[in-house]
Protein backbone atom coordinates (compact mmCIF):
# COMPACT_ATOMS: atom_id res chain seq x y z
CA UNK A 1 0.00 0.00 0.00
CA UNK A 2 1.81 3.14 -1.19
CA UNK A 3 0.06 5.68 1.06
CA UNK A 4 -0.97 4.17 4.42
CA UNK A 5 -1.67 7.60 5.93
CA UNK A 6 -3.62 10.40 4.26
CA UNK A 7 -4.99 13.76 5.33
CA UNK A 8 -8.12 14.52 3.28
CA UNK A 9 -9.59 18.04 3.27
CA UNK A 10 -8.86 18.52 6.99
CA UNK A 11 -10.11 21.82 8.47
CA UNK A 12 -10.16 23.12 12.04
CA UNK A 13 -11.17 26.43 13.60
CA UNK A 14 -10.72 27.67 17.16
CA UNK A 15 -13.26 30.45 17.52
CA UNK A 16 -12.45 33.09 14.92
CA UNK A 17 -9.01 31.58 14.21
CA UNK A 18 -8.61 29.16 11.30
CA UNK A 19 -5.93 26.67 12.30
CA UNK A 20 -6.29 24.38 9.28
CA UNK A 21 -8.10 24.96 5.99
CA UNK A 22 -8.73 22.08 3.56
CA UNK A 23 -5.39 20.33 4.13
CA UNK A 24 -4.78 17.30 1.93
CA UNK A 25 -1.60 15.29 1.40
CA UNK A 26 -0.38 11.72 1.76
CA UNK A 27 2.45 10.10 3.74
CA UNK A 28 4.31 7.36 1.90
CA UNK A 29 4.99 4.01 3.55
CA UNK A 30 8.44 3.30 4.93
CA UNK A 31 9.95 6.71 4.31
CA UNK A 32 10.63 9.91 6.24
CA UNK A 33 8.15 12.70 5.49
CA UNK A 34 8.93 16.15 6.90
CA UNK A 35 6.19 18.64 7.75
CA UNK A 36 7.46 22.22 8.01
CA UNK A 37 6.04 25.70 8.44
CA UNK A 38 6.34 28.81 10.56
CA UNK A 39 4.85 28.97 14.06
CA UNK A 40 1.09 29.24 13.62
CA UNK A 41 1.13 27.41 10.27
CA UNK A 42 -1.03 24.58 11.67
CA UNK A 43 1.56 21.83 12.21
CA UNK A 44 0.73 21.22 15.88
CA UNK A 45 -3.02 21.17 15.22
CA UNK A 46 -2.53 18.62 12.44
CA UNK A 47 -0.47 16.40 14.76
CA UNK A 48 -3.07 16.70 17.53
CA UNK A 49 -5.74 15.54 15.09
CA UNK A 50 -3.56 12.58 14.15
CA UNK A 51 -2.98 11.80 17.84
CA UNK A 52 -6.70 11.90 18.67
CA UNK A 53 -6.36 14.96 20.93
CA UNK A 54 -8.34 17.28 18.61
CA UNK A 55 -11.20 16.42 16.27
CA UNK A 56 -11.34 18.13 12.86
CA UNK A 57 -14.34 20.26 11.92
CA UNK A 58 -14.24 18.81 8.42
CA UNK A 59 -12.28 16.21 6.52
CA UNK A 60 -10.66 13.05 7.82
CA UNK A 61 -7.43 11.17 8.41
CA UNK A 62 -7.30 7.84 6.60
CA UNK A 63 -5.10 5.07 7.97
CA UNK A 64 -4.58 1.83 6.04
CA UNK A 65 -7.37 2.83 3.68
CA UNK A 66 -9.95 3.50 6.40
CA UNK A 67 -10.92 6.58 8.45
CA UNK A 68 -8.80 6.84 11.62
CA UNK A 69 -11.12 6.97 14.63
CA UNK A 70 -8.52 7.51 17.37
CA UNK A 71 -10.12 9.46 20.19
CA UNK A 72 -7.01 9.65 22.37
CA UNK A 73 -3.21 9.24 22.17
CA UNK A 74 -3.63 5.77 23.69
CA UNK A 75 -5.98 4.73 20.88
CA UNK A 76 -3.61 6.20 18.28
CA UNK A 77 -0.72 4.24 19.80
CA UNK A 78 -2.77 1.06 19.76
CA UNK A 79 -3.54 1.74 16.08
CA UNK A 80 0.20 1.86 15.39
CA UNK A 81 0.87 5.61 15.51
CA UNK A 82 3.45 6.75 18.07
CA UNK A 83 3.86 10.43 18.96
CA UNK A 84 6.96 12.16 20.35
CA UNK A 85 6.15 15.71 21.40
CA UNK A 86 8.44 18.75 21.54
CA UNK A 87 7.65 19.38 25.21
CA UNK A 88 8.70 16.33 27.19
CA UNK A 89 5.68 14.46 28.56
CA UNK A 90 6.73 12.32 31.51
CA UNK A 91 6.00 11.28 35.08
CA UNK A 92 9.04 12.88 36.78
CA UNK A 93 8.76 10.81 39.96
CA UNK A 94 8.63 7.47 38.12
CA UNK A 95 11.55 5.53 36.67
CA UNK A 96 12.59 5.47 33.03
CA UNK A 97 11.17 1.97 32.68
CA UNK A 98 7.86 2.94 34.27
CA UNK A 99 7.55 5.92 31.92
CA UNK A 100 8.20 3.83 28.83
CA UNK A 101 5.53 1.26 29.77
CA UNK A 102 3.04 3.62 31.49
CA UNK A 103 -0.49 2.50 30.64
CA UNK A 104 0.65 -0.71 28.94
CA UNK A 105 2.69 -2.44 31.62
CA UNK A 106 3.98 -5.99 31.11
CA UNK A 107 2.26 -8.32 33.58
CA UNK A 108 2.48 -11.90 34.78
CA UNK A 109 -0.28 -14.10 36.12
CA UNK A 110 -2.87 -12.44 38.33
CA UNK A 111 -1.93 -9.00 36.98
CA UNK A 112 1.42 -8.74 38.76
CA UNK A 113 3.94 -6.43 37.08
CA UNK A 114 6.83 -8.14 35.31
CA UNK A 115 9.49 -5.64 36.38
CA UNK A 116 12.33 -7.78 35.02
CA UNK A 117 10.86 -7.97 31.52
CA UNK A 118 10.22 -4.23 31.42
CA UNK A 119 13.75 -3.45 32.63
CA UNK A 120 15.27 -5.77 30.03
CA UNK A 121 13.20 -4.25 27.22
CA UNK A 122 14.08 -0.75 28.47
CA UNK A 123 17.81 -1.54 28.44
CA UNK A 124 17.52 -2.75 24.85
CA UNK A 125 15.64 0.38 23.74
CA UNK A 126 18.02 2.74 25.54
CA UNK A 127 21.00 0.97 24.03
CA UNK A 128 19.57 1.43 20.53
CA UNK A 129 19.09 5.13 21.27
CA UNK A 130 22.55 5.51 22.84
CA UNK A 131 21.04 6.68 26.13
CA UNK A 132 23.37 5.95 29.05
CA UNK A 133 20.78 5.63 31.78
CA UNK A 134 19.65 2.88 34.09
CA UNK A 135 16.01 1.74 33.70
CA UNK A 136 15.50 2.47 37.42
CA UNK A 137 16.67 6.11 37.17
CA UNK A 138 13.88 8.60 38.06
CA UNK A 139 12.93 10.72 35.06
CA UNK A 140 13.55 14.00 36.88
CA UNK A 141 17.24 13.09 37.15
CA UNK A 142 17.73 12.79 33.40
CA UNK A 143 19.13 15.60 31.22
CA UNK A 144 16.59 17.17 28.87
CA UNK A 145 18.13 15.39 25.88
CA UNK A 146 17.75 11.96 27.46
CA UNK A 147 14.19 12.70 28.56
CA UNK A 148 13.33 13.45 24.93
CA UNK A 149 14.86 10.17 23.78
CA UNK A 150 12.86 8.25 26.39
CA UNK A 151 9.73 9.45 24.56
CA UNK A 152 11.12 7.91 21.37
CA UNK A 153 11.79 4.70 23.30
CA UNK A 154 8.19 4.64 24.53
CA UNK A 155 6.87 4.82 20.96
CA UNK A 156 9.29 2.13 19.79
CA UNK A 157 8.33 -0.13 22.72
CA UNK A 158 4.94 -0.68 21.12
CA UNK A 159 6.28 -1.44 17.64
CA UNK A 160 4.56 1.57 16.09
CA UNK A 161 4.22 1.59 12.30
CA UNK A 162 4.18 5.40 12.09
CA UNK A 163 6.50 7.42 14.33
CA UNK A 164 5.67 11.13 14.57
CA UNK A 165 8.41 13.41 15.94
CA UNK A 166 7.54 17.02 16.77
CA UNK A 167 10.76 19.07 17.01
CA UNK A 168 12.67 16.15 18.58
CA UNK A 169 16.13 17.73 18.27
CA UNK A 170 15.62 21.09 20.00
CA UNK A 171 17.32 19.86 23.21
CA UNK A 172 19.92 17.66 21.52
CA UNK A 173 23.52 18.29 20.59
CA UNK A 174 24.89 17.51 17.13
CA UNK A 175 26.25 14.19 18.35
CA UNK A 176 22.90 13.21 19.86
CA UNK A 177 21.08 14.29 16.70
CA UNK A 178 23.41 12.02 14.73
CA UNK A 179 22.54 9.15 17.09
CA UNK A 180 18.81 9.80 16.73
CA UNK A 181 19.05 10.02 12.96
CA UNK A 182 20.95 6.73 12.93
CA UNK A 183 18.05 5.13 14.78
CA UNK A 184 15.56 6.66 12.34
CA UNK A 185 17.57 5.34 9.39
CA UNK A 186 17.41 1.89 10.98
CA UNK A 187 13.65 2.22 11.41
CA UNK A 188 13.30 3.31 7.77
CA UNK A 189 15.17 0.15 6.73
CA UNK A 190 12.68 -1.88 8.81
CA UNK A 191 9.72 -0.24 7.07
CA UNK A 192 8.63 2.18 9.80
CA UNK A 193 7.09 5.39 8.44
CA UNK A 194 8.37 8.60 10.09
CA UNK A 195 6.73 12.02 10.14
CA UNK A 196 9.37 14.56 11.09
CA UNK A 197 8.42 18.09 12.15
CA UNK A 198 11.31 20.53 12.50
CA UNK A 199 12.25 24.18 12.13
CA UNK A 200 15.80 23.16 11.27
CA UNK A 201 15.90 23.05 7.49
CA UNK A 202 19.37 21.40 7.27
CA UNK A 203 18.03 18.51 9.38
CA UNK A 204 15.00 18.19 7.11
CA UNK A 205 17.22 17.88 4.05
CA UNK A 206 19.53 15.49 5.85
CA UNK A 207 16.75 13.05 6.76
CA UNK A 208 13.52 13.44 4.78
CA UNK A 209 12.49 11.80 1.51
CA UNK A 210 9.60 14.24 0.98
CA UNK A 211 8.72 17.61 2.52
CA UNK A 212 5.21 19.05 2.96
CA UNK A 213 4.86 22.75 3.70
CA UNK A 214 2.04 24.42 5.66
CA UNK A 215 1.48 28.18 5.66
CA UNK A 216 -1.35 30.00 7.43
CA UNK A 217 -3.20 26.73 7.97
CA UNK A 218 -3.04 25.62 4.33
CA UNK A 219 -1.02 22.99 2.51
CA UNK A 220 1.04 24.94 -0.02
CA UNK A 221 2.95 22.04 -1.51
CA UNK A 222 4.84 18.78 -1.12
CA UNK A 223 8.34 18.39 -2.54
CA UNK A 224 10.71 15.53 -3.19
CA UNK A 225 13.91 16.32 -1.31
CA UNK A 226 16.03 15.69 -4.39
CA UNK A 227 13.97 18.16 -6.45
CA UNK A 228 13.95 21.09 -3.97
CA UNK A 229 16.50 23.39 -2.35
CA UNK A 230 16.44 24.85 1.17
CA UNK A 231 15.59 28.24 -0.34
CA UNK A 232 12.60 26.68 -2.12
CA UNK A 233 11.28 25.34 1.19
CA UNK A 234 11.86 28.59 3.10
CA UNK A 235 10.16 30.55 0.32
CA UNK A 236 7.15 28.21 0.51
CA UNK A 237 7.06 28.49 4.32
CA UNK A 238 7.16 32.27 4.59
CA UNK A 239 5.92 33.37 1.17
CA UNK A 240 9.18 35.19 0.47
CA UNK A 241 12.88 34.52 0.02
CA UNK A 242 15.01 33.84 3.11
CA UNK A 243 16.69 36.99 4.44
CA UNK A 244 20.42 37.24 3.94
CA UNK A 245 22.57 36.40 6.96
CA UNK A 246 24.42 39.65 7.72
CA UNK A 247 28.19 39.51 7.79
CA UNK A 248 29.71 39.49 11.27
CA UNK A 249 30.71 43.03 12.16
CA UNK A 250 34.41 43.52 12.85
CA UNK A 251 34.52 45.45 16.11
CA UNK A 252 37.35 47.91 16.54
CA UNK A 253 39.49 46.67 19.42
CA UNK A 254 38.48 45.30 22.79
CA UNK A 255 37.02 47.56 25.45
CA UNK A 256 37.25 47.16 29.19
CA UNK A 257 35.23 44.04 30.05
CA UNK A 258 31.80 44.49 31.58
CA UNK A 259 31.49 40.90 32.84
CA UNK A 260 34.56 39.32 34.42
CA UNK A 261 34.41 35.73 35.69
CA UNK A 262 37.42 34.33 37.53
CA UNK A 263 37.95 30.70 38.64
CA UNK A 264 34.24 30.10 39.13
CA UNK A 265 33.32 26.60 40.30
CA UNK A 266 30.09 24.78 41.12
CA UNK A 267 30.99 21.15 41.49
CA UNK A 268 30.26 18.74 39.91
CA UNK A 269 28.69 20.86 37.12
CA UNK A 270 31.74 22.99 36.29
CA UNK A 271 35.10 24.01 37.75
CA UNK A 272 37.71 26.77 37.45
CA UNK A 273 35.97 28.75 34.68
CA UNK A 274 37.40 32.18 33.78
CA UNK A 275 36.41 34.53 30.96
CA UNK A 276 35.19 38.04 30.27
CA UNK A 277 32.67 39.81 28.00
CA UNK A 278 33.10 43.40 26.81
CA UNK A 279 30.33 45.90 26.10
CA UNK A 280 29.19 45.62 22.48
CA UNK A 281 30.47 42.04 22.24
CA UNK A 282 28.62 38.78 21.55
CA UNK A 283 30.41 35.83 23.13
CA UNK A 284 29.15 32.37 22.22
CA UNK A 285 29.36 29.53 24.75
CA UNK A 286 29.22 26.09 23.15
CA UNK A 287 29.36 22.61 24.63
CA UNK A 288 27.71 19.22 24.44
CA UNK A 289 25.11 18.07 26.98
CA UNK A 290 26.86 17.62 30.33
CA UNK A 291 29.51 20.24 29.57
CA UNK A 292 28.16 22.60 32.25
CA UNK A 293 27.21 25.47 29.93
CA UNK A 294 23.61 26.00 31.17
CA UNK A 295 24.65 25.43 34.78
CA UNK A 296 27.22 28.18 34.37
CA UNK A 297 24.57 30.68 33.26
CA UNK A 298 22.26 29.63 36.10
CA UNK A 299 25.07 30.21 38.60
CA UNK A 300 25.95 33.62 37.14
CA UNK A 301 22.29 34.58 37.54
CA UNK A 302 22.08 33.44 41.15
CA UNK A 303 19.81 30.43 40.61
CA UNK A 304 22.53 28.24 42.15
CA UNK A 305 25.43 29.16 44.43
CA UNK A 306 29.04 28.85 43.34
CA UNK A 307 31.49 26.94 45.51
CA UNK A 308 34.24 29.46 44.80
CA UNK A 309 35.38 32.11 42.36
CA UNK A 310 34.38 35.70 41.64
CA UNK A 311 32.10 37.65 39.30
CA UNK A 312 32.56 41.37 38.56
CA UNK A 313 30.00 43.45 36.67
CA UNK A 314 31.12 46.83 35.34
CA UNK A 315 34.12 46.76 37.68
CA UNK A 316 32.07 45.98 40.80
CA UNK A 317 32.26 42.66 42.64
CA UNK A 318 28.84 40.97 42.49
CA UNK A 319 27.74 38.56 45.21
CA UNK A 320 24.74 37.17 43.35
CA UNK A 321 22.66 34.68 45.33
CA UNK A 322 19.21 35.21 43.79
CA UNK A 323 17.60 36.28 40.52
CA UNK A 324 16.57 39.60 42.09
CA UNK A 325 20.14 40.27 43.22
CA UNK A 326 21.37 39.37 39.72
CA UNK A 327 18.91 41.81 38.14
CA UNK A 328 19.97 44.56 40.56
CA UNK A 329 23.61 43.88 39.70
CA UNK A 330 22.83 44.41 36.00
CA UNK A 331 22.33 40.85 34.73
CA UNK A 332 19.42 39.47 32.71
CA UNK A 333 18.82 35.81 31.79
CA UNK A 334 16.69 34.54 28.92
CA UNK A 335 16.25 30.90 30.04
CA UNK A 336 16.24 27.78 27.88
CA UNK A 337 12.68 26.71 28.72
CA UNK A 338 10.41 29.69 28.08
CA UNK A 339 7.28 27.67 28.94
CA UNK A 340 8.50 26.67 32.41
CA UNK A 341 10.99 29.41 33.28
CA UNK A 342 10.26 32.45 31.15
CA UNK A 343 6.53 33.22 31.08
CA UNK A 344 3.41 33.27 33.23
CA UNK A 345 0.72 31.97 30.89
CA UNK A 346 -2.12 32.94 33.24
CA UNK A 347 -1.06 36.61 33.17
CA UNK A 348 -1.31 39.21 30.43
CA UNK A 349 1.56 40.43 28.29
CA UNK A 350 1.47 43.69 30.27
CA UNK A 351 2.08 41.78 33.50
CA UNK A 352 4.76 39.53 31.98
CA UNK A 353 6.63 42.50 30.54
CA UNK A 354 6.68 44.33 33.88
CA UNK A 355 7.30 41.59 36.45
CA UNK A 356 11.11 41.51 36.18
CA UNK A 357 11.33 45.30 36.26
CA UNK A 358 9.08 45.48 39.33
CA UNK A 359 11.01 42.71 41.11
CA UNK A 360 14.31 44.47 40.48
CA UNK A 361 12.94 47.77 41.84
CA UNK A 362 11.29 46.06 44.82
CA UNK A 363 8.04 47.86 44.03
CA UNK A 364 5.25 47.58 46.62
CA UNK A 365 2.49 49.20 44.61
CA UNK A 366 1.14 48.85 41.09
CA UNK A 367 1.56 51.71 38.64
CA UNK A 368 -0.89 50.69 35.91
CA UNK A 369 -0.18 53.70 33.71
CA UNK A 370 3.57 53.11 33.94
CA UNK A 371 3.14 49.39 33.25
CA UNK A 372 1.02 50.12 30.19
CA UNK A 373 3.66 52.50 28.87
CA UNK A 374 6.51 50.02 29.40
CA UNK A 375 4.53 47.17 27.83
CA UNK A 376 3.61 49.14 24.72
CA UNK A 377 7.18 50.41 24.35
CA UNK A 378 8.59 46.87 24.48
CA UNK A 379 5.92 45.50 22.14
CA UNK A 380 6.77 48.19 19.59
CA UNK A 381 10.54 48.00 20.04
CA UNK A 382 10.71 44.23 19.54
CA UNK A 383 7.85 44.04 17.02
CA UNK A 384 5.87 41.60 19.19
CA UNK A 385 2.87 40.71 17.06
CA UNK A 386 -0.19 41.02 19.27
CA UNK A 387 -3.35 43.14 19.03
CA UNK A 388 -2.79 44.59 22.51
CA UNK A 389 -1.04 44.09 25.85
CA UNK A 390 -4.06 42.39 27.43
CA UNK A 391 -3.51 39.09 25.62
CA UNK A 392 -1.94 36.10 27.35
CA UNK A 393 1.28 34.51 26.00
CA UNK A 394 -0.51 31.37 24.80
CA UNK A 395 -2.19 33.44 22.06
CA UNK A 396 1.21 34.21 20.49
CA UNK A 397 3.46 32.17 18.23
CA UNK A 398 6.61 30.62 19.69
CA UNK A 399 8.82 33.31 18.20
CA UNK A 400 6.72 36.12 19.67
CA UNK A 401 6.63 34.36 23.05
CA UNK A 402 10.43 34.33 23.00
CA UNK A 403 10.46 38.03 22.17
CA UNK A 404 8.32 38.66 25.27
CA UNK A 405 10.89 36.83 27.43
CA UNK A 406 13.68 38.95 25.97
CA UNK A 407 11.63 42.15 26.25
CA UNK A 408 10.77 41.71 29.92
CA UNK A 409 14.47 41.58 30.75
CA UNK A 410 15.41 44.46 28.47
CA UNK A 411 12.86 46.50 30.43
CA UNK A 412 15.20 46.15 33.45
CA UNK A 413 17.97 48.03 31.55
CA UNK A 414 20.60 45.31 32.09
CA UNK A 415 24.31 45.68 31.46
CA UNK A 416 24.87 42.02 30.61
CA UNK A 417 22.41 39.85 28.67
CA UNK A 418 22.67 36.07 29.20
CA UNK A 419 20.79 33.97 26.62
CA UNK A 420 20.37 30.19 26.97
CA UNK A 421 19.23 28.59 23.68
CA UNK A 422 17.51 31.83 22.55
CA UNK A 423 15.99 30.38 19.35
CA UNK A 424 14.97 26.96 20.65
CA UNK A 425 11.70 25.82 19.08
CA UNK A 426 11.09 28.87 16.89
CA UNK A 427 10.64 28.97 13.13
CA UNK A 428 13.19 30.16 10.60
CA UNK A 429 11.67 33.64 10.27
CA UNK A 430 11.57 34.18 14.04
CA UNK A 431 15.14 32.91 14.34
CA UNK A 432 16.39 35.61 11.97
CA UNK A 433 14.42 38.23 13.92
CA UNK A 434 15.91 37.11 17.24
CA UNK A 435 19.42 37.13 15.75
CA UNK A 436 18.82 40.67 14.52
CA UNK A 437 17.61 41.66 17.99
CA UNK A 438 20.73 40.25 19.68
CA UNK A 439 22.98 42.06 17.22
CA UNK A 440 21.09 45.31 17.79
CA UNK A 441 21.58 44.99 21.56
CA UNK A 442 25.31 44.40 21.07
CA UNK A 443 25.57 47.33 18.67
CA UNK A 444 23.92 49.50 21.34
CA UNK A 445 26.63 48.52 23.85
CA UNK A 446 25.16 45.45 25.57
CA UNK A 447 27.51 42.66 26.66
CA UNK A 448 25.91 39.43 25.39
CA UNK A 449 26.75 35.85 26.39
CA UNK A 450 24.88 33.30 24.25
CA UNK A 451 24.63 29.57 24.98
CA UNK A 452 23.44 27.49 22.03
CA UNK A 453 23.61 23.87 20.89
CA UNK A 454 22.98 25.11 17.33
CA UNK A 455 26.54 25.36 16.03
CA UNK A 456 25.69 27.36 12.87
CA UNK A 457 23.90 29.84 15.13
CA UNK A 458 26.98 30.28 17.32
CA UNK A 459 29.20 30.63 14.26
CA UNK A 460 26.90 33.25 12.76
CA UNK A 461 26.43 35.34 15.90
CA UNK A 462 29.55 35.28 18.01
CA UNK A 463 32.59 37.56 18.00
CA UNK A 464 34.37 34.97 20.14
CA UNK A 465 33.44 31.36 20.93
CA UNK A 466 34.19 29.72 24.27
CA UNK A 467 34.00 25.92 24.32
CA UNK A 468 33.23 23.84 27.42
CA UNK A 469 33.75 20.13 27.91
CA UNK A 470 33.11 18.09 31.05
CA UNK A 471 32.69 21.16 33.23
CA UNK A 472 35.83 23.01 32.14
CA UNK A 473 36.55 25.75 29.65
CA UNK A 474 38.64 24.04 26.98
CA UNK A 475 39.44 26.90 24.64
CA UNK A 476 38.53 30.11 22.87
CA UNK A 477 38.29 30.73 19.12
CA UNK A 478 37.91 34.08 17.39
CA UNK A 479 34.52 34.15 15.68
CA UNK A 480 35.85 35.27 12.30
CA UNK A 481 38.24 32.29 12.24
CA UNK A 482 35.94 29.64 13.72
CA UNK A 483 34.81 26.55 11.81
CA UNK A 484 32.45 23.75 12.80
CA UNK A 485 35.38 21.32 12.83
CA UNK A 486 37.49 23.49 15.14
CA UNK A 487 34.66 24.04 17.62
CA UNK A 488 33.58 20.39 17.68
CA UNK A 489 37.20 19.28 18.12
CA UNK A 490 37.29 21.20 21.39
CA UNK A 491 33.78 20.21 22.46
CA UNK A 492 34.33 16.51 21.85
CA UNK A 493 37.79 15.42 22.89
CA UNK A 494 40.67 17.03 21.08
CA UNK A 495 43.41 19.37 22.20
CA UNK A 496 42.70 22.78 23.71
CA UNK A 497 43.09 25.80 21.44
CA UNK A 498 43.15 29.54 22.00
CA UNK A 499 42.95 31.67 18.86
Amino acid sequence: MPNPLEFRHVSKRFGAVTALADVSFAIEAGGVHAVVGENGAGKSTLLKILAGIVRPDAGEVRWRGRPLRAGSPREALEAGIGMVYQETLAFPNLTVSANIFAGREVTRRFGRLDEGAMRARTRDLLSRLHVRADPDTPMDRLPAAYAQLVQVARALAFDCEVLVLDEPTTSLTDAEVAHLFGVLEDLRARGVTTIFVSHRIPEVFRLADRISVLRDGRHVGSFARAAASPDDIVRAMVGRAAPERPARAVRAGRREPRLVVRRLSRRPAFEDVSFDVAPGEIVGLFGLVGSGRSELLETLFGLSRADEGSVDIAGVSAAVHSARAAARAGLALVPEERHRQGLFFNLTLRDNLNLARAAKAGAWGVDRAGEERVALEQIAALDIRTPDADRTPDTLSGGNQQKVVVAKWLATSPQVLLLDEPTKGVDVGAKFELHRLIREQADAGMACLVVSSDLPEILGLADRILVMRQGRLRGEIAGAEATEEAVMRLAAHEEEVVA
